[in-house]
């Protein structure tokens, strides 16, 4: 009895402690657009060629056009300075493809719940960016548009959770 007690006692010390850790972000990267400045932004999430073919993510066209515009924002990121109205048109861009997405009869999309929440949160964050483009500084427009990334990346995550569990 009293070894079972043991076992029982040390792993809740395990699971306390392991549930403790603080984890940060692997993929940040440090963008140097001012030597007074250390900006971070993430880069964005890239499907796998092989899951993209067994879940038929590429037959998804509007998430096609979402991904490919995100990746021209993630881009224009790293040339912020000299790219300032380019900025506002993949903003336009990014809210007409995020809108788009939501009448799509992709089966993965129209079947998951979880998968629709998240590109909401996606839309919302691209339709306040923008709203606010024009009023934000520099460090405070690099930010929010780091956090269209963030949650493009949680969708995306999302999507290849779902579709894993669909696919086994």
């Amino acid at each position: 009895m009293i070894k079972i007690l043991n076992k029982k006692f040390l792993f809740t010390i395990v699971i306390f402690s392991s549930c403790n850790q603080n984890i940060e972000p692997v993929n940040e990267i440090p963008i140097q657009n001012n030597p007074t400045e250390n900006l971070e932004t993430q880069s964005t999430f890239v499907f796998d060629e092989i899951f993209i073919d067994e879940s038929s993510l590429d037959e998804w066209t509007e998430f096609k056009l979402l991904k490919s515009d995100i990746l021209d924002l993630s881009n224009s990121i790293q040339e912020y300075d000299s790219v300032i109205k380019f900025n506002q048109d993949v903003l336009n861009q990014l809210s007409n493809s995020s809108t788009e997405i939501f009448s799509s009869d992709f089966e993965l999309y129209n079947e998951n719940p979880e998968i629709k929440g998240r590109l909401k949160l996606l839309n919302i964050q691209i339709q306040k960016t923008k709203y606010n483009f024009n009023r934000l500084d520099k460090s405070e427009a690099l930010n929010e548009l780091n956090k269209i990334i963030i949650y493009y990346n949680y969708s995306a995550n999302m999507i290849v959770s779902k579709a894993n569990d669909t696919i086994n």
